[in-house]
C-alpha cells in the first residue's frame, strides 16, 4: 500500500511537472504539405503513435520553422532538468581513429601510386575487416567518417562500417585528404627507380620532407585533370606534383574547419585515408618538428587511436595513451605492424597445402559484434602460429583471405622485377561486359545529346534494392535490417555495369539507414567508377514500418488473420498494421542508430517518462514510428524528395540516383508520375531494375539490357503498371518506347523501319555481351573492379618519358 501510494504521488508530482512543458511544446498538428482529399484525410489523426501522442508532419517547407521552434523550447527544457538531474555539463570530447586504406593493388606491385585511382587488393579488404574487429574489441564506433575521392580509401571505409554495423553512418569524401601528388613518379615501379637513381634519390622523394617529385603534365593519362570527379575544382588547386610538406598544408584545413569541431561536439570520428595525408594530421594533434614527422610511418590497416582532453581554456589537447620514450605520437595503434600480414602469409601456404583431415564446424553467432571477436580470435590463432615460425594445423575452417582462386605469378614479370615469384590471391574479374561499351561513344536514347552551350538535361533514377534474405523467405522487412542475399548482390552489380552501358553518369546519391538499400547504393556506383560520389543518407527513405508484423511470414499473417485483413496490412493504403510494443526489438526507438542520431522529430513524452525511469536518468526519446500506412510513408518520403533531394540535385542540373525501398519508391512515384491513391497499391517494383524518370516529358523509363523479352515484358510492375508507363511522345510527335537503347530511336511507321530497329538493337549488343552472375562478385566486402594488367606500371597512352 505505502508503495502503491509512493507511485501515485509520484505520478501526480511529474504530470504537474510536465503540464507547463505541454503546453509549450504539443498542440493541434497543421496540415501536411502533401494535399490529399479532405474528406479522407484525418486532420487530427497521429501520424506516428496511436496512443494519442500527437504529431508533427516532418520536413515540409512550411512547417520547418515551427518544427525548429517547437522541438527547441521543449528540448531546452529537458536539457536543462537532465543536467541538473545529472549534474553533467558539456560533452567530453570524442575519440579519433586513423586508419590508413588496406593494401592495394599498386602497394604490392611497390609502384608509386599517389592519385591514381587504384583499387585494394584481397588482402587490403582483409586488413579492413581486421581493422574493423579491432575497434569492435575496444568498443570504438564512427559517429562520422572522413575520407578521401580515391577509391581505395571509399571501399576501406565501405568495408569497415559494414563490418562495423554502421552502413547509415554519414561518410564525408573529400578530396584534401587524398594521398600526395607523386608527380611523375606515379605509375613508376619504386625498385626499378632505385635503379634508375639511386637509393637516395628515391628514399628523399618518398620521404623527404620539403623534396618535390618533377610535375606531371596534364597530357599525361594520370593526370588527375581528366577525372570527373575534380571538374568544379579551380584549376590552380589541383596538384602536379607535391612535397610531403606541401601535402601536409593541404590537410590540415579539414582537420581544423571540419574534424576538430565534431570531436569537441563529442562525436568518435574516424578518417580512413593515405599514408601521408594521415602524417599530416598526426603532425598537427602531436605537434610534431618537420624532421620528426619524416621517420613516422602509419601502416595500412591498422587503428590509430587518440583520446582528448580540455584544457582551462576548453581547446582539446590530446592526451599521452602511450609511451613517448617509444614512439613519437600520443596516439596508441591497436595492433603491431605485419603481424596480420604474417598471418595470411601462412596460411596461403596451408591453403596451397591443404592437410588430410576435414575441419569441424564453428557454432553459429548473431550479432555483429559476437561475429567480429570470433574471427579477430582466429586470426590471432594463426598470428601466433606465424610468430612461431610453425606450420598451421588450420583448426579454423574459415580461412583470412577472401574466397578466391589461388594465382601463381610468375617468377618473371618484364619490368616488375620486385614481385618475382610472389604468389597472390586475386578473385577473377569479368573480362568484358556492359563497360565495354564506354570505348565506343555512341548516340543513345538513354541521355540525349546537350544542346551547343548547354549542359545535358538531369535524370532521376530510382533503384529498390537488389532481393534481401527476408524477400526469398516471404517475410515482412519493414525497419528490420536484412541483408542483400548473394542474388541480391548481382542485381545491384548488374544495374550499376548496365548504367555504365548507357553512359549515364551520377552526380549524387540518396539512400535510407538500411543496410540492404546503402549495399545496393555502393553496387550500383563500382562499375560506373564513381565511388567518389557524394551519398546521402537519410531515414526517411526507410522502407514502411510494419510494426508487430515485421519479420513474420506473410503466409502466416493471411492464413491467421485471412485473406483480406492481410490485404488490408499489406496493400492498403490508410489501414496501419498492429502497432509494435515499446519494449520489443522491432521498434525502432531500441535501435541505437535512431535513439542516437534522429533528432529531427517531436519529442515523445510518455516514452521519455517511461525510460527515464527504467534507466534512472533524463532521456529525451523522440517520436519514432510503432507502425505505418502506406499513406504515412508517403508523408515522410515526399516531403524529402521535395524540400531536399529535388533542390539540391535536379535543379542544379545534376543526375540523381536514389536506391531505396519498395514503398518509399512508390511514394516518390506517386508524386512524379501524378499516380491516384486508389491504384498506388496495385504498382509493384521489382527488384534490382533501374527507373529511369525523364523530367523534360515526365515519363518513366527503363534501360534496354539485351535481353528478350524487354524489361517492361520481363518484370512484373503490378497491375497499374500501365499507369506509371503511360504513353510519351518526342519533340517530333514520334510515339517514345518505354525503353532507352543504346542507339537512336526509330518513328516505327513500316515494317522496314521496325526490321533496321532491331538490327540496330542487335548490332548493339554484340558489342555489348550479355551479362552473366558469374561476371559479378557477391563477396560481402568485394566490389566489382575493371580487370587490371599485370604490368600495372605501362600505360598505353602515355606520353614521351619525362625527364627525372
Amino acid at each position: 500500500m505505502h508503495r502503491a501510494s509512493t507511485w501515485l504521488l509520484l505520478a501526480a508530482s511529474t504530470r504537474a511537472l510536465l503540464a507547463p512543458l505541454r503546453r509549450l511544446g504539443l498542440k493541434k498538428p497543421p496540415a501536411p504539405s502533401i494535399v490529399f482529399d479532405d474528406d479522407d484525410y484525418d486532420h487530427e489523426e497521429n501520424v506516428w503513435c496511436p496512443l494519442d501522442e500527437c504529431e508533427i508532419p516532418p520536413e515540409a517547407s512550411s512547417l520547418e520553422s515551427s518544427l525548429r521552434r517547437d522541438r527547441g523550447l521543449l528540448g531546452k527544457a529537458w536539457k536543462r532538468l537532465g543536467r541538473a538531474w545529472q549534474g553533467r555539463g558539456r560533452k567530453p570530447p570524442g575519440k579519433l581513429v586513423l586508419i590508413r586504406h588496406g593494401q592495394s593493388t599498386w602497394n604490392a606491385n611497390k609502384t608509386f601510386t599517389g592519385w591514381v585511382d587504384v583499387d585494394l587488393s584481397p588482402i587490403g579488404e582483409t586488413e579492413m575487416e581486421h581493422a574493423a574487429r579491432l575497434m569492435l574489441e575496444r568498443g570504438l564506433q564512427a559517429d562520422v567518417v572522413y575520407t578521401s575521392v580515391l577509391k581505395r580509401a571509399i571501399r576501406s571505409a565501405w568495408i569497415l562500417l559494414a563490418e562495423l554495423g554502421q552502413t547509415y553512418r554519414p561518410v564525408v569524401k573529400d578530396w584534401r585528404l587524398n594521398e600526395r601528388h607523386y608527380g611523375a613518379l606515379q605509375g613508376r615501379s619504386k625498385v626499378g627507380l632505385v635503379d634508375v637513381l639511386s637509393p637516395a634519390v628515391v628514399q628523399s622523394f618518398r620521404a623527404g620532407y620539403a623534396t618535390r617529385p618533377p610535375e606531371l603534365p596534364d597530357a599525361h593519362a594520370l593526370s588527375a585533370t581528366r577525372e570527373r570527379k575534380y571538374v568544379g575544382l579551380p584549376r590552380g588547386d589541383l596538384p602536379r606534383a607535391e612535397s610531403l610538406e606541401e601535402c601536409l598544408e593541404r590537410v590540415v584545413p579539414v582537420f581544423q574547419e571540419r574534424i576538430l569541431q565534431d570531436l569537441d561536439e563529442g562525436l568518435d570520428v574516424v578518417v580512413v585515408a593515405h599514408g601521408n595525408s594521415l602524417r599530416g594530421l598526426v603532425k598537427n594533434i602531436d605537434g610534431l618538428d618537420d624532421s620528426v614527422i619524416e621517420r613516422v610511418g602509419i601502416p595500412n590497416g591498422i587503428p590509430l587511436v587518440y583520446e582528448f582532453d580540455r584544457d582551462d581554456s576548453g581547446t582539446l589537447i590530446p592526451v599521452e595513451t602511450m609511451d613517448k620514450t617509444q614512439t613519437d605520437l600520443s596516439g596508441e595503434f591497436l595492433e603491431e605492424r605485419g603481424l596480420l600480414r604474417e598471418a595470411i602469409a601462412l596460411e596461403r601456404k596451408a591453403l596451397l597445402e591443404p592437410p588430410s583431415w576435414a575441419p569441424s564446424s564453428q557454432d553459429a553467432v548473431s550479432s555483429t559484434l559476437e561475429q567480429g571477436l570470433e574471427t579477430l580470435a582466429r586470426e590471432r590463432r594463426v598470428m601466433a602460429y606465424a610468430q612461431l615460425g610453425t606450420n598451421l594445423p588450420l583448426v579454423d575452417p574459415v580461412p583470412l583471405l577472401a574466397q578466391a582462386p589461388i594465382k601463381v605469378v610468375p617468377s618473371v614479370v618484364p619490368d616488375a622485377d620486385a614481385r618475382g615469384g610472389v604468389v597472390e590471391a586475386r578473385p577473377t574479374q569479368p573480362q568484358a561486359g556492359p563497360m565495354a561499351s564506354r570505348e565506343r561513344p555512341r548516340r543513345r536514347r538513354s541521355v540525349k545529346p546537350p544542346t551547343p552551350g548547354k549542359q545535358r538535361p538531369p535524370l532521376v533514377i530510382l533503384i529498390r534494392h537488389g532481393q534481401t534474405t527476408h524477400n526469398k523467405l516471404g517475410l515482412f522487412t519493414g525497419w528490420e535490417d536484412a541483408p542483400l542475399s548473394p542474388e541480391g548482390r548481382a542485381e545491384a552489380s548488374r544495374a550499376g555495369a548496365l548504367l555504365a552501358a548507357h553512359g549515364v553518369e551520377v552526380d549524387a546519391v540518396y539512400t535510407s539507414w538500411l543496410t540492404r538499400a546503402i549495399t545496393t547504393a555502393w553496387l550500383v556506383l563500382a562499375p560506373l567508377d564513381s565511388l567518389w560520389v557524394s551519398i546521402h543518407k537519410s531515414w526517411r527513405l526507410n522502407e514502411r514500418m510494419y510494426g508487430a508484423l515485421t519479420g513474420l511470414s506473410k503466409k502466416m499473417i493471411a492464413q491467421r488473420h485471412g485473406e483480406a485483413q492481410f490485404r488490408k496490412w499489406r496493400r492498403g493504403f490508410a489501414e496501419r498494421p498492429p502497432p509494435a510494443s515499446p519494449f520489443s526489438s522491432k521498434y525502432p526507438g531500441n535501435d541505437e542508430r535512431y535513439v542516437k542520431y534522429v533528432h529531427d522529430l517531436p519529442i515523445s513524452l510518455r516514452q521519455s517518462f517511461i525510460r527515464s525511469l527504467g534507466h534512472g536518468k533524463i532521456e529525451l526519446h523522440h517520436k519514432l514510428p510503432r507502425t505505418e500506412s502506406l499513406k504515412d510513408c508517403l508523408q515522410r518520403t515526399i516531403p524529402y524528395y521535395r524540400d531536399t533531394i529535388l533542390p539540391q540535385t535536379v535543379a542544379q542540373n545534376r543526375t540523381v540516383l536514389i536506391s531505396s525501398s519498395e514503398n518509399a519508391i512508390r511514394g516518390l512515384l506517386m508524386d512524379l508520375c501524378d499516380v491516384p491513391r486508389d491504384v498506388i497499391s496495385d504498382i509493384e517494383i521489382p527488384t534490382g531494375v533501374p527507373l529511369v524518370y525523364d523530367l523534360e516529358s515526365r515519363c518513366l523509363h527503363l534501360f534496354d539490357d539485351g535481353i528478350l523479352p524487354k524489361p517492361r515484358d520481363r518484370y512484373d510492375f503490378g497491375a497499374a503498371a500501365d499507369v506509371i508507363f503511360r504513353p510519351c511522345d518526342d519533340e517530333e510527335g514520334c510515339p517514345v518506347d518505354p525503353h532507352l537503347y543504346l542507339d537512336d530511336a526509330f518513328c516505327e511507321d513500316s515494317e522496314l523501319d521496325r526490321y533496321e530497329t532491331e538490327a540496330a538493337e542487335r548490332e548493339a549488343w554484340q558489342r555489348v555481351l550479355n551479362l552473366d552472375d558469374e561476371e559479378f562478385t557477391t563477396h560481402m566486402s568485394s566490389f566489382y573492379r575493371p580487370p587490371v594488367a599485370a604490368d600495372a606500371t605501362r600505360w598505353d597512352d602515355e606520353p614521351l618519358e619525362i625527364e627525372i
